[in-house]
């Protein structure tokens, strides 16, 4: 019998689930960084090269890759990289059952013939940037870095992995989450759902039941769960929108709690992330509590200059 995943976990699942319904809403391309709840999932290495060879193998096995190919005729460069692929694939599998010493010089060495193969860089104005021809190669390589990262940095690798394997570009959108994506974010969905044994029903949040009229409410293990300081954001968040029919701008939360701009920001991303807060994609001062206001705590005051 599976277990049910830990409270956080379900939370970030149930985000990435939400995801579809938000690319197709919006008018402009989502932001990549909603896929950043995958560092979190994927701090254990085992599962997050579950995940990322889950990903290689379904870019290798494309059903358009066919497709694609029949309009020219198959270069030795292209016959080269297929093989690589499948040398990979095969190696992560292998890897998967017995991770061992020789296993790992195998991948390190073809890893090396990988970022040889996409190897030229172009100067910008702030540095330089990697020239790539062949996206379904590179995604391979993501996957290799993370099978052989040091585990503080598997779940870097998982992300930049599944941002190769979702994330286009229209004209008319931008870089982000389109429509375009929506079949290959549903398949990053559909491997967490399958990895944890979840149906679409267990990510439906249960409503709370209602107290009884002849005993006080009590607390159980509805109640969410945030950090003081957390509780603090959530709260001004909570009285800006009361006051001013919106939510704060984070140059608003940085003058009330006087601090930088990357702590507000990351505490921010932190409440999104843990579904504490939702923002409508595009639209600026949307930002609402998704905390019953009973749960809210007071708003308290921030030493500041005696005006």
């Amino acid at each position: 019998m599976t277990l049910p995943p830990p409270r956080d976990v379900l939370l970030r699942i149930r985000k990435l689930a939400g995801l579809p319904a938000e690319i197709r809403e919006s008018r402009w391309a989502v932001s990549i960084t909603r896929l950043t709840v995958l560092k979190s999932l994927c701090r254990q290495p085992d599962r997050a090269n579950r995940f990322v060879a889950h990903l290689a193998r379904k870019t290798f096995e494309n059903p358009n890759e066919e497709k694609d190919r029949s309009a020219h005729p198959v270069i030795p460069t292209e016959r080269s990289h297929r093989q690589m692929m499948a040398d990979a694939l095969e190696g992560l599998t292998a890897w998967q059952r017995t991770p061992t010493g020789t296993l790992r010089r195998t991948l390190s060495e073809l890893l090396g013939r990988m970022r040889a193969e996409q190897n030229e860089h172009r100067n910008i104005p702030f540095g330089a940037v990697r020239l790539i021809t062949d996206s379904k190669l590179l995604l391979v390589e993501y996957a290799l870095e993370c099978h052989l990262a040091r585990e503080r940095e598997v779940g870097t690798w998982a992300y930049q992995t599944a941002r190769q394997y979702t994330e286009r570009y229209e004209p008319s959108r931008g870089t982000g989450l389109i429509p375009a994506s929506l079949p290959f974010v549903r398949d990053v969905v559909e491997f967490w759902m399958s990895e944890y044994g979840l149906t679409a029903e267990s990510l439906t949040p249960v409503p709370k039941a209602t107290s009884k009229p002849d005993k006080p409410p009590m607390k159980s293990s509805s109640q969410v769960e945030f950090t003081p300081r957390q509780g603090q954001f959530l709260a001004f968040i909570h009285l800006y929108r009361k006051l001013h029919r919106r939510g704060p701008a984070e140059m608003d939360l940085r003058a009330f709690f006087r601090d930088t701009p990357p702590s507000v920001h990351g505490m921010v991303v932190k409440l999104e992330e843990l579904g504490l807060i939702t923002r409508e994609p595009g639209v600026a001062r949307s930002v609402r509590v998704a905390v019953p206001t009973e749960q809210l705590p007071e708003l308290e005051e921030v030493a500041g200059p005696p005006w």
